[in-house]
């Protein structure tokens, strides 16, 4: 409740202001003259991109709840818009039917794609990113890969590694972790990265 409350209260208040003032610059910068307007472009495009940062952390902050079934449509959603927004090409693919695992698995899920997305799109420079979802043999596995600039490491990191090394996305490792699942991020610097996370089907989760 109190998270919902604080995404309220930044999409209302700061999240409109700053909508408002991008409005008034990007006006504004119509109406200036040559030399002043490469200063006030880079105002605007600073603004457009903390105004994409405020939104994605409301989305985050905000709980999905989803019925047993709806996650890989949701997915499906997310990942489009992602392309969409951000023009890096997108694609989500589900290698299994009939998905039904607990909300609480299928929100954390959902949690690890927006943040690994929203990753892709501050820090990889990447062209086209792939979410893949699949269960196979009891057990469930998210892949996400981009073609970006990758780690800043070349080969293959567990959780335990990415712990000892202080690598990798801390809150991906947490959320990981809340499932009781294995994370393993591949990666070639210039080249792109994978994530690879995978946990247990439980007799509960179904």
């Amino acid at each position: 409740m109190e998270r919902a409350r604080i995404a309220r209260d930044l999409h209302d208040g700061v999240l409109q202001s700053l909508v408002g003032l991008e409005l008034q610059i990007g006006h504004h910068q119509e109406l200036m003259s040559g030399q002043d307007r490469p200063t006030m472009r880079e105002i605007y495009v600073f603004l457009q991109n903390e105004i994409r940062n405020l939104r994605e952390l409301v989305t985050r902050l905000r709980s999905v709840d989803l019925r047993p079934g709806e996650m890989v449509p949701f997915l499906v959603d997310v990942v489009e818009r992602f392309g969409l927004d951000t023009g890096i090409a997108s694609r989500f693919v589900c290698d299994s039917e009939d998905i039904i695992l607990r909300p609480r698995v299928s929100s954390e899920i959902t949690a690890i794609v927006q943040e690994a997305l929203a990753n892709v799109r501050k820090h990889s420079g990447a062209r086209n990113v792939l979410v893949r979802f699949a269960c196979s043999a009891g057990v469930w596995t998210l892949f996400i890969e981009d073609d970006g600039c990758g780690f800043d490491f070349d080969g293959k990191l567990s959780l335990t590694d990415l712990d000892e090394t202080r690598k990798g996305p801390v809150i991906i490792k947490e959320r990981v972790r809340l499932l009781k699942g294995e994370l393993v991020i591949e990666s070639t610097p210039g080249a792109g990265s994978r994530l690879i996370i995978s946990a247990p089907i439980r007799p509960c989760d179904t």
